[in-house]
């Protein structure tokens, strides 16, 4: 009979304590830190910062939230503003992290930063906020707000990029023979070369002995791409992969250690071969007109002062513009 007794006084003492844990529980709040704020890449025309949130949720219950509004200024002028960015869901009493990134235009920032053109790094600040709607629970309020100031300097780039020195050297006879020979045909190689070095020089060629794209002849390409900074920022790298486009098609691709630096200039001297099957029309409308489009892809490695980032990060660009030959 007591055991009875004290079953039943323990139980009521349990059912009587569950709602004062739920709702300690649930009174609980949740932390949302910024764990990683850095420079992810730069181009040069925008920088990437990434960010990576960390929220606790101490509630039996999922939060669900849009992510964080971000206002972005530069030496003290306000650029650009987002929202909703690295929204996501944390599970009932579980810790989740978000990374995501947000895309800065160097054109935003020259438009609103007075004496660009004279500055070598821009501090940038990123206010943020975050409000997470909480569980409809009596004691709670509707949301939880967190905010965030961080900085960061960042290069000054405005760029100008060129192509100078573009010259493509006539293949020898030999050449032109072992490539006829292996394409099964019969060339007389000198009047051969005479047509390469006719159609390279933008003449009409004085014999038509074979067209050149029917052969796979290797012809020697050299040139320079000129990539210059209009604002003070420190632009280094040692090495540059690239991809060069003529007038709409890829001629050469591949990597340059030849690079040199004069003041904002950075030149990077390109030696490479292309096969004279890619002396496609537009190809050869260079030639003749002496002039064409071109796009340059390139992507090298930048180290920061380590005061910024430690590690080197991704330089990339994608740009377009004319030349002449001379």
């Amino acid at each position: 009979m007591r055991h009875n007794l004290r079953a039943r006084a323990f139980a009521a003492l349990f059912i009587a304590f569950m709602p004062f844990s739920a709702g300690a529980q649930l009174l609980a709040k949740p932390t949302a830190e910024l764990t990683r704020f850095q420079i992810e890449a730069i181009s040069l025309r925008d920088v990437t910062f990434l960010f990576e949130l960390s929220v606790k949720n101490p509630y039996p219950v999922a939060l669900t939230f849009s992510g964080l509004s971000l206002d972005f200024s530069v030496e003290g002028a306000k650029v650009f503003s987002t929202s909703s960015q690295g929204g996501f869901s944390v599970a009932a009493r579980a810790t989740k992290a978000n990374v995501f990134t947000v895309t800065l235009a160097y054109d935003a920032i020259i438009k609103v930063v007075k004496d660009y053109a004279s500055k070598d790094w821009l501090n940038t600040v990123v206010d943020g906020k975050l409000v997470i709607p909480l569980p409809k629970t009596p004691g709670l309020p509707a949301d939880i707000s967190f905010s965030y100031k961080l900085e960061k300097k960042i290069p000054a780039i405005k760029p100008s990029i060129a192509i100078v020195g573009f010259t493509v050297t006539p293949p020898s006879a030999a050449d032109i023979s072992a490539a006829a020979l292996k394409a099964g045909k019969k060339v007389d190689a000198d009047k051969a070369r005479s047509a390469f070095s006719d159609l390279l020089s933008g003449k009409a060629p004085s014999a038509q002995v074979i067209d050149p794209a029917e052969l796979d002849v290797p012809l020697q390409v050299r040139y320079t791409i000129e990539i210059k900074n209009d604002a003070k920022g420190p632009l280094s790298f040692n090495s540059l992969d690239y991809e060069l486009f003529i007038n709409g098609e890829s001629l050469v691709l591949g990597k340059s250690s030849d690079v040199k630096r004069d003041g904002q200039r950075i030149l990077v001297t390109i030696t490479n071969s292309f096969s004279s099957k890619r002396l496609s029309k537009n190809i050869r409308a260079l030639f003749s007109s002496k002039k064409g489009d071109f796009r340059v892809q390139g992507s090298a490695s930048l180290k920061l002062p380590d005061d910024i980032r430690k590690e080197a990060i991704a330089l990339s660009f994608d740009e377009k513009g004319s030349f002449s030959l001379k």
